[in-house]
């Protein structure tokens, strides 16, 4: 009786100095989806009102959501008003505002009064687009993308509770728009920079500090909604957002810094927006080289 008693103690003891895995908050679970890779950003499975199972890719850098041109054609959405628009890449494009849709991804919906339709056949990614799930949708529900899992979950914000063992940052959302803190370094120039977080980017960090890098060269950019340019790119001794550094990372110049898929995927992230917090678990690619342009 007193070996085993020793045994359960030992066992108790074992299991509470563990480290224990970080573990989503289920009381306000909503849905988990899986995503399909489109090269490192999020294709998700998305269904606008009773259509087809369709492929959004996951835009934070996006305002609104917005579906292809074409795609709302055979949808039978109408166009209400033209206007146009500025991406990542320079001049503008064509963007018409069409009539309310819902948005179902799995469990989940989310009316949008006023989606934009937008020709996506040439914004460079390495699968077709069917549209992009914008910030209104971060604004919704806090969200969680694994990299790792492929998986994209969503929570009700007004009952969501962070349970993980992440690093927490700020996060602000002005303007349709999703920011955070971060310090780049080249050398012994150090800057802090209010980063705009675009899920919708495969890049790593983007900022015009990369011009003053020994190690830089000219590179296409702008690659998205817009026209490309040939601008530099460059290396950043690191990039750093929390507690978190990413050494020797291409960044390209941009007047708008931000950064992208490049390094968010190197983490667990859990975006709350509503609670101005971005949750981020380092995962197994955390030290992976930064690739440089082509």
């Amino acid at each position: 009786m007193f070996l085993l008693h020793a045994i359960v103690l030992l066992s108790a003891a074992l299991l509470f100095a563990a480290p224990q895995k970080s573990l989503p908050d289920r009381a306000s679970l909503l849905a988990v989806v899986k995503y399909r890779p489109n090269g490192t950003l999020i294709s998700v499975p998305v269904r606008v009102d009773s259509s087809r199972v369709l492929w959004f890719v996951l835009d934070s850098g996006a305002r609104r959501t917005i579906v292809d041109r074409a795609v709302a054609r055979g949808l039978g959405l109408k166009s209400l008003a033209v206007s146009r628009g500025s991406g990542v890449g320079h001049g503008t494009f064509r963007q018409d505002r069409s009539e309310p849709i819902v948005i179902s991804i799995g469990a989940v919906s989310m009316p949008v009064s006023e989606p934009w339709l937008i020709d996506l056949q040439h914004v460079g990614t390495k699968q077709r687009e069917d549209g992009l799930l914008g910030a209104d949708l971060f604004e919704r529900y806090v969200i969680r993308i694994d990299p790792i899992a492929h998986t994209i979950a969503f929570y009700d914000p007004k009952k969501f509770t962070y349970v993980g063992t992440g690093a927490t940052v700020s996060l602000a959302s002005p303007h349709d728009r999703l920011y955070t803190e971060m310090i780049l370094t080249i050398g012994s120039k150090s800057v802090h920079r209010r980063m705009r977080v675009d899920t919708g980017s495969e890049d790593a960090a983007s900022d015009n500090l990369v011009r003053q890098s020994p190690t830089r060269r000219r590179s296409l950019q702008g690659i998205g909604l817009g026209t490309p340019y040939y601008d530099y790119s460059g290396v950043f001794d690191s990039v750093r957002i929390g507690p978190y550094s990413i050494r020797h990372s291409w960044g390209a110049s941009n007047d708008h810094p931000a950064f992208g898929m490049e390094i968010m995927r190197r983490f667990t992230l859990t975006f709350d927006a509503p609670g101005k917090r971005l949750y981020l678990e380092p995962n197994q690619h955390l030290n992976e080289p930064v690739p440089s342009p082509l």
